[in-house]
């Protein structure tokens, strides 16, 4: 007999504002991750986020595990199944490479994936366009598991969670650094590494770690390997992780001059949003520069 878990959100933030507006008019932006399931309302005619909630839950070996656990989710809320404008559906579970578009030939698509990564069962090979960054994000899902989410919002909107971030660091004022910059987005047990100079997308890498000193290590590698300085590229920091966190002591003790990311700029927030830390959550406000 299956196990069943009780779903709670970890975070939910909205206001009244989510009851006075039509959200037929609004977009739901959906990010799926390992052991994760997070949304956010947003409005688009004031470019405005109205409502967000994030659930966690232990992370599945197997996929239809995991789409189990997702169907608890849409139990137990009701909002999912509001007739929103739109819906976006992005994955942060994915096998992903990025190649650069003057290169890229569609029908070569898997070979890309699978030049990095050994094919899966049941794998569905996708591509995002990056015009800005002239690159394609090639990258593969679980059929089972995209092919439940589209019937159940009835779209065809998907793309990869980095496509989202990637786009969403060209908002930030200091990516066209000279010497290089570098993101990093916490969501553990995965690290997400991006890495720029004068504005121009150099290297984008995920890692699996357990602290801050593997991060380090994966920072340092990276810095090396593009021939930055280590003592002059600018560090960012991002995802769901505090002051207060053992890894961001590692981090600091050996990058001093790392900073947290900012809110990402152009959009508007309710006021609990804004109560939040600045960083939180930017993988999955970052949809919305892909709607």
């Amino acid at each position: 007999m299956s196990v069943v878990h009780q779903i709670q959100p970890a975070f939910t933030v909205d206001d009244s504002s989510l009851l006075e507006t039509d959200l037929t008019t609004c977009h739901l932006l959906v990010l799926v991750g390992a052991g994760s399931f997070s949304y956010v309302v947003f409005e688009p005619v004031e470019n405005k986020f109205l409502a967000m909630k994030s659930y966690r839950f232990e992370p599945q070996k197997a996929a239809v595990a995991e789409l189990e656990m997702i169907e608890q989710v849409f139990d137990a809320d009701r909002l999912l199944f509001t007739a929103f404008r739109s819906v976006l559906l992005a994955f942060d579970l994915s096998n992903q490479t990025l190649i650069p578009a003057k290169f890229y030939n569609s029908n070569l698509k898997k070979e890309y994936l699978h030049l990095l990564f050994p094919e899966k069962m049941q794998e569905a090979v996708l591509t995002d366009t990056i015009d800005e960054l002239e690159v394609v994000n090639v990258y593969g899902l679980d059929k089972d598991l995209v092919g439940f989410l589209r019937k159940e919002f009835s779209t065809d909107k998907v793309i990869n969670a980095n496509t989202a971030l990637l786009r969403s660091y060209v908002y930030d004022r200091d990516y066209q650094q000279r010497d290089g910059i570098v993101y990093i987005e916490i969501q553990q047990p995965k690290v997400t590494l991006t890495a720029y100079a004068f504005g121009r997308l150099l290297c984008q890498q995920e890692f699996n770690f357990q602290g801050g000193l593997d991060i380090v290590y994966y920072l340092t590698n990276m810095l090396r390997q593009l021939n930055l300085d280590e003592q002059k590229a600018q560090v960012k920091l991002g995802g769901a992780v505090t002051e207060a966190d053992a890894l961001v002591e590692e981090l600091r003790s050996f990058v001093p001059q790392v900073q947290w990311q900012e809110r990402l700029p152009g959009f508007l927030y309710i006021g609990k949003m804004q109560e939040l830390p600045a960083h939180y959550f930017q993988n999955l406000y970052a949809l919305a520069l892909c709607v």
